[in-house]
């Protein structure tokens, strides 16, 4: 409700002229109405054998904290280290730590995803994002 708030406040503009905050306010809106459809959803379904069984009881903890300490870090090292770099650690991390494939894929995809990355956002796009210390 908030994003949809600041988003208006961006212009909307129309279909044919989008404003600023169109895509914002239209994406903040499709994911307020799917979650209040879950939501709904979750308090009409039936709770036969949920009361005994805990909400979090098969979550792997360490890699939700892995994860969250991962995104974390790469906000954090994104202006020093650079987007490639910092780019393929996360990648790194996400794929070989909490989705423990071996370490060769997890290598392999990393550098793929920062290359295809790099040639969409930079290349393609022209985002100018920082090269990092080795210019990397």
């Amino acid at each position: 409700m908030g994003t949809c708030i600041l988003a208006y406040g961006l212009r909307l503009g129309s279909i044919r002229n989008p404003g600023a905050g169109l895509m914002p306010f239209g994406v903040a809106a499709l994911l307020g109405l799917m979650s209040i459809g879950l939501l709904l959803r979750g308090l009409f379904r039936s709770t036969v054998g949920s009361q005994s069984e805990g909400v979090f009881k098969e979550v792997e903890w360490r890699r939700v904290v892995l994860t969250l300490c991962g995104l974390l870090g790469y906000g954090a090292a994104f202006h020093i280290l650079g987007f490639r770099l910092s780019t393929f650690l996360l990648m790194l991390l996400l794929i070989g730590g909490v989705g423990r494939q071996k370490w060769w894929a997890a290598f392999t995809v990393s550098l793929f995803t920062v290359i295809c990355a790099y040639l969409i956002f930079v290349v393609w796009l022209g985002c100018p994002f920082p090269a990092g210390p080795f210019g990397i």
